[in-house]
């Protein structure tokens, strides 16, 4: 009778179990994505810089308006104290300026130019919502300045 050797069965290599390593990754993603605040879409605003090509010049033009959120969050219209209610983020005073800016340029077939300065120490939002007044009434030639103040 003959021997005949006896071969152990192959061991395979141990192996890291990652079903339970993606189930946790996907339920923190799943937390993360339920929990993050959303915050409310600002308007879109389409900012043209102004050229200095004069074929697009028209006949009659309209003066430019400056428009000034000044360190106490209040808007300054060309010297004018228009909104100083910094928790009224809607404007009122200043909706009104600019639909009559609007208005008078749309009459003399002229593009609406508007500067926008702000004090550095000004509420961030306050010039947001200037933005988005402007692009309410669709005035989309916009100059953002910094704030210098008159001396």
């Amino acid at each position: 009778m003959g021997h005949s050797k006896l071969q152990a069965p192959e061991e395979e290599e141990p192996g890291l179990d990652m079903s339970s390593m993606i189930d946790v990754s996907f339920l923190l993603l799943i937390y993360f994505l339920v929990t993050q605040t959303l915050d409310p879409k600002e308007a879109d605003l389409g900012m043209t810089l102004p050229t200095t090509d004069s074929s697009s010049a028209s006949e009659v033009e309209i003066d430019q308006m400056t428009i000034t959120v000044n360190a106490a969050g209040a808007i300054v219209v060309d010297d004018k104290t228009l909104d100083e209610d910094i928790e009224n983020r809607t404007l009122p005073l200043l909706d009104d300026k600019l639909k009559q800016y609007k208005e008078a340029a749309d009459l003399t077939g002229s593009q609406p130019v508007v500067v926008v300065a702000a004090d550095d120490t000004a509420v961030g939002q306050r010039f947001i919502d200037v933005l988005n007044a402007l692009a309410k009434v669709k005035i989309h030639n916009v100059t953002i300045t910094g704030f210098s103040e008159k001396k």
